[in-house]
């Protein structure tokens, strides 16, 4: 059947549309491009084994500082002073983590805030400042913050077409672990690396807040506690109500659920049967409380990672952001990829069109269930194609989570099982302050 002519018209202005769109995008760049000028330009590299005081930029969300907890562990037990830049709830992590000599709050949240994390940042000198993030879209206001860091050499990953990075570690590999890219940058320092597990510290005064409102629930321990995480960072992470009434409904008859989360979102939980909400000041508060828990269900990768630190059985949920070339003919469809596509190209040759041009690097978007993956073998990942995730129909949802939670108790009784007879050794926690080895 031909088209109509209403059809014919619908298309051309999609078409015509799609061509604007691709000319702005390329303009957005070329504009984009002048900020190159302000950057400041640094001389060619010393060499990095001169270097003793780093500053770590890492201005991005708590999860990821988590994870950099083995990069600081690593530095400074071969005898690096390390400073930390990032966002303040993501310094909160890191308050009472004896290995860092410093911290500098990053605040974008106007011009003026960000002006001034610069200027508290200029006051320090640093032998080497690094920018871990490896996400690769462009933050102009990130790589001008990183541009007038006092430091002779400033080192990024994918960043070889910004004169400011002086050493641009080129690091493209889409489906492996943040652990690996971590364990890169130590490679460069010639750092030799132990297993990367993370490590968390919280005061004596947190960790009793957690003993107290946990003693009444496991008094007699005629119950296991579970820690449920409905919402998180990003509304795409919610999970509906019919969601949260599945999980409540699975755990029920062998946990008790505590609902951790922002307070206006999860007090209303509270009212459900066997389900407590625990009152929680900062992220800090939770850890304690996961570290006593015997099984934690997420939604976060904050929470997953802190679980991580303790190896505690868990159930994470993760949206698939790969994206498909479109296998519908609709013409809407297939221009917003290409779109999509052009979009990601001009990011990564933004900041490394030279090394892009000499190597054939695999430039697919990172996998983000893969690089943030819980990196647990206690862990069970649940990964859904629906973004957001409270659009997964209530069937699929449970019959995944059903799933998850009898893999987690088998793998459980079969370690108990071997527990019992001699042949498997119980896990080793560093210390009742720090975190498990991994």
């Amino acid at each position: 059947m031909g088209k109509t002519f209403k059809q014919t018209l619908r298309e051309y202005n999609w078409e015509k549309n799609f061509l604007i769109r691709r000319w702005k995008l390329r303009m957005r760049f070329a504009l984009m491009g002048m900020v190159k000028w302000i950057m400041r330009p640094r001389r060619n590299a010393p060499s990095l084994s001169a270097a003793r005081k780093i500053l770590v930029v890492r201005n991005d969300r708590i999860g990821d500082m988590i994870a950099t907890t083995a990069l600081i562990r690593n530095l400074v037990r071969c005898g690096y002073v390390v400073y930390l830049s990032s966002r303040k709830p993501a310094l909160d992590i890191i308050k009472h983590n004896a290995h860092v000599s410093g911290t500098f709050t990053y605040d974008d949240s106007s011009i003026g805030a960000w002006l001034q994390s610069m200027r508290a940042v200029r006051r320090e000198k640093f032998d080497l400042a690094v920018d871990v993030r490896c996400n690769r879209f462009v933050d102009l206001k990130n790589l001008l913050f990183c541009s007038y860091i006092r430091t002779p050499i400033l080192a990024g990953f994918n960043k070889s077409s910004l004169p400011t990075f002086n050493y641009p570690i080129p690091y493209y590999s889409p489906e492996s672990h943040v652990t690996v890219q971590l364990r890169t940058l130590l490679d460069q320092l010639q750092v030799p690396a132990d297993d990367l597990h993370y490590e968390l510290f919280v005061s004596d005064e947190v960790r009793a807040r957690a003993a107290s409102f946990l003693q009444p629930l496991t008094n007699g321990r005629q119950k296991k506690v579970a820690v449920f995480n409905p919402f998180g960072s990003v509304p795409a992470r919610f999970l509906s109500d019919q969601q949260i009434g599945i999980v409540c409904q699975q755990l029920g008859s062998r946990y008790h659920v505590v609902v951790i989360g922002e307070k206006d979102s999860v007090q209303r939980l509270g009212a459900l049967e066997q389900v407590s909400v625990f009152d929680s000041q900062s992220v800090l508060d939770v850890i304690p409380l996961i570290e006593e828990a015997d099984l934690v269900v997420t939604v976060d990768t904050a929470i997953v990672h802190i679980a991580t630190c303790y190896q505690k059985n868990t159930i994470a949920f993760y949206i698939n952001t790969v994206p498909v070339a479109p296998v519908s003919t609709d013409l809407k469809i297939v221009r917003s990829h290409e779109i999509f596509l052009l979009n990601s190209k001009l990011q990564d040759y933004f900041q490394d069109s030279k090394y892009l041009r000499k190597s054939v690097p695999d430039r697919t978007i990172p996998v983000n269930h893969l690089v943030w993956a819980p990196n647990n073998p206690h862990a069970q990942q649940i990964v859904f194609d629906s973004d957001p995730i409270s659009d997964v129909e209530g069937a699929l949802f449970q019959s995944e989570f059903v799933r998850a939670l009898k893999a987690v108790h088998e793998a459980h009784q079969g370690v108990a099982q071997q527990t019992d007879k001699g042949d498997g050794q119980p896990l080793e926690v560093s210390s009742m302050n720090g975190g498990a080895n991994m």
